[in-house]
């Protein structure tokens, strides 16, 4: 094992995220702009493809709408993020790996703010970090994983991913890459099982075991 590629929200830091929520606001804020037929379409999309979905079937008036829409949805992120720090274990076992010499590093399909709210010191303890405005195509699409190697200069077999979601685990299957859930967000061992999890772990201390 040469690098671990982790999830931000409830697997570095605790999930306050309202997922329900933040797709709700940002399809209120897409009826400025289009039809609901055409949001209707859309719902069952991630946030992050809903705006990409629409903002193409805008024609010019979708440059506007599409930087609009992050714009209210980091400033969300950003709300629902206030007052919070990573885990109280999260960078002694970042601090662990890096005395191993393991690289480390972040994806994350929230925006690079959020990070330097919650993690202002990250840069002291991981390598890379991947957000949305680095990369269109996010978890669960497996480019978000093939930056981060890329940008760690370590091949997939030698990779672990770690995540509280089925999308890191089918970003990092996708590659081939080993992949651990963890059970400190919202996903259900069973989950994990049926996502083909190559570890389930209680939280991401248990990666220390894994390597």
């Amino acid at each position: 094992m040469k690098a671990v590629i982790f999830d931000f929200d409830g697997t570095l830091t605790e999930l306050t995220l309202d997922f329900g929520h933040l797709n709700r606001e940002i399809l209120n804020f897409a009826l400025q702009h289009v039809s609901p037929e055409l949001i209707e379409a859309s719902r069952k999309q991630y946030i992050v493809e809903t705006i990409y979905k629409l903002a193409e079937n805008m024609g010019e008036r979708g440059p506007n709408f599409q930087k609009g829409a992050f714009e209210r949805l980091a400033s969300l992120e950003l709300y629902a993020s206030q007052g919070k720090d990573v885990f109280p274990y999260t960078r002694g076992l970042l601090r662990e790996l890096k005395r191993r010499t393991l690289r480390t590093g972040i994806i994350t399909r929230t925006c690079r703010a959020v990070l330097r709210q919650v993690f202002p010191d990250m840069d002291a303890y991981i390598d890379v970090a991947v957000t949305r405005e680095d990369i269109r195509e996010v978890k669960p699409d497996p480019a978000h994983v093939t930056r981060a190697l890329d940008l760690l200069h370590v091949a997939p077999e030698y990779a672990l991913v770690v995540g509280d979601h089925p999308t890191d685990i089918a970003a990092g299957r996708a590659l081939n890459v080993k992949t651990a859930g963890v059970l400190t967000g919202r996903t259900e061992r069973a989950a994990f099982e049926e996502a083909g999890a190559t570890y389930i772990i209680d939280d991401i201390r248990g990666v220390l075991e894994v390597i």
